[in-house]
This record gives C-alpha cells, sequence and structure tokens, in this order.
C-alpha cells in the first residue's frame, strides 16, 4: 500500500484520554537487597559507554520505522550490567550503504529512491523520568540488565521515525545506534522517546509527536496523513483523531517536563558553582 496526503483536515484539541498499550520491555536481573531498580539503573553505564569503552559491542538492526532489535555482546570476561540509552536515535551508516532505498516514510510513494537516504529512527530505554501528570504515566526508572561474559542480548524495542518523507528503514540498511542528542538536543523530544521506551505511549501517538517536534508538523498537516489503499479500496488515516489529540496533549506534557529539567539542572549547576 502506498501513503499520501488526504484532503480532510481534522482540527484537533488538547483534551483527550491517551490510550496505553504495551510494549516490548528489558528482561530484569535480581537486584542486591535493598537496592531499587531505579538506584541499580543509575548506576550502571548505558551501553553506548560501555561500547566505547570496548567492553561490549552493539548493533542497531531495524525491521521498519516502527521497531528494531538492538544486539548488545559481552566483549570482556566479567559479567556485566548495563542500561539502554534513556532515549536513543538508529543512524544509517552512510559509507556502507547500497545507495537504493525502498519506500518512503510518512505522506510519500513507496518506491525505489536511488541515492536516498534512509530515515533516522527514534526510541527509548526503561530509564528516565515520567511525565509527571499524564494519565497512566509515571517515575519510570529501572532497565539494568546484566549479560554474561562472552554473551549477547537481543532487545526488541519500538520506535518511531524521525525524518519524514525520507526512504523506510530495513533490516538490509546497515545502521547503528547512537544518542538522541546526536540527532537533535531538543529535550522535548527527548521526554517523548523516553516515555515510548517506558511503554507509556503507543507507537502512533508517540509518532505523530515526534513528526510534530522533530519534522515541524502541523497538526492539521499530520491530521491529511492517509493511507491510499490498493485496489480502489477507500483511504484510511494514518492517524486517528484520538490519537492526534493524545499526541498533541503529550507534546504540552513533554514541554512542561521539559522546562522543569532545565530549571533542575540550573539549580544544580548554580548550587555546584557556590560549593567551589
Amino acid at each position: 500500500m502506498t501513503v499520501r496526503r488526504s484532503l480532510t483536515v481534522l482540527l484537533v484539541v488538547s483534551a483527550g484520554v491517551m490510550p496505553l498499550v504495551s510494549q516490548p520491555t528489558l528482561a530484569r536481573e535480581p537486584r542486591p537487597a535493598g537496592v531499587s531498580s531505579t538506584v541499580l539503573a543509575a548506576r550502571a553505564p548505558d551501553v553506548l559507554e560501555a561500547e566505547a569503552q570496548g567492553l561490549v559491542s552493539v548493533r542497531y538492526i531495524p525491521n521498519d520505522s516502527r521497531s528494531a532489535q538492538i544486539i548488545v555482546t559481552n566483549r570482556s570476561k566479567r559479567p556485566v550490567t548495563l542500561r539502554l540509552p534513556d532515549a536513543f536515535t538508529g543512524t544509517p551508516v552512510l559509507a556502507q550503504m547500497g545507495g537504493m532505498g525502498m519506500g518512503m516514510g510518512g505522506g510519500q510513494q513507496n518506491r525505489a529512491v536511488f541515492g536516498a537516504q534512509p530515515q533516522q529512527t527514534g526510541g527509548g530505554g526503561l530509564g528516565g523520568q515520567g511525565m509527571n501528570g499524564m494519565g497512566g504515566m509515571g517515575g519510570g526508572g529501572g532497565g539494568a540488565f546484566s549479560i554474561p561474559p562472552q554473551k549477547m542480548r537481543v532487545f526488541r524495542v519500538t520506535t518511531v521515525c524521525l525524518e519524514h518523507g525520507k526512504p523506510e528503514p530495513s533490516s538490509g540498511y546497515p545502521y547503528r545506534l547512537a544518542a538522541l542528542q546526536s540527532f537533535s538536543t531538543d529535550a522535548k523530544l527527548a521526554v517523548v522517546m523516553e516515555s515510548l521506551g517506558r511503554g507509556e505511549l503507543s507507537q502512533k501517538i508517540a509518532q505523530a509527536a515526534a513528526w510534530h517536534l522533530a519534522n515541524g508538523m502541523s497538526w492539521e498537516e499530520l491530521a491529511a496523513e492517509a493511507i491510499d489503499h490498493a485496489g480502489g479500496d477507500p483511504d484510511e488515516a494514518y492517524f486517528t483523531p484520538d490519537e492526534l489529540m493524545a499526541a498533541h496533549r503529550v507534546v504540552g506534557l513533554a514541554t512542561q517536563q521539559a522546562a522543569l529539567r532545565k530549571t533542575a539542572d540550573t539549580a544544580g549547576n548554580s548550587s555546584a558553582a557556590a560549593v567551589q
């Protein structure tokens, strides 16, 4: 099927209830008595730090823009306790690409695109903080896992497209895992990716919020996204009105959470400067 813009424009308001959906979760390991999962995860380095130290190798294999597998292999002779990045991106490795993409993200035709760069994707681990005030969304935390020496673990993660209109990713493209900051320093986008990783948002709600934040798409443009079915079947809206209302609310709450984090960081820096 192909995806294109519909002529119908839906008005989106900020009210609405966000549905919760089950998402892939990290396997949890036994933790020391008296140590919470949040504290354990906070102590654990993320896989990118461990990769930089040569302790592990990390592979990112996208299925498409909506999901991927992250394979972490312990290269050391000791068990390692790690966590996925709170917010991450899957980045195409251009030097190894064959130069041919199939399919376009969002409202573009699904066709071969010679020399086109595939889109970056985004997602999150189980760490970080939740968006206070959002129904069903809490403080997050946790997400630490252990890998025995010379063993690997595979994590299936839910992701979103971060570059509307670029070719759809697939397992045929070489990708690498990177911190979200390498793509965007927008704290609001980071909050949304973290919440997606914790299973607090459906993929569709997170996708609408991500396109709004990362690509500047208006709510009217998002409402106009439609799936054009082959064979003369009626078009299908890419997002439902409820999904767009929830995404609108998500962006508002992410904006509040990002502002709170900035205030906390500023206060922390001021305290550190005063001590010095």
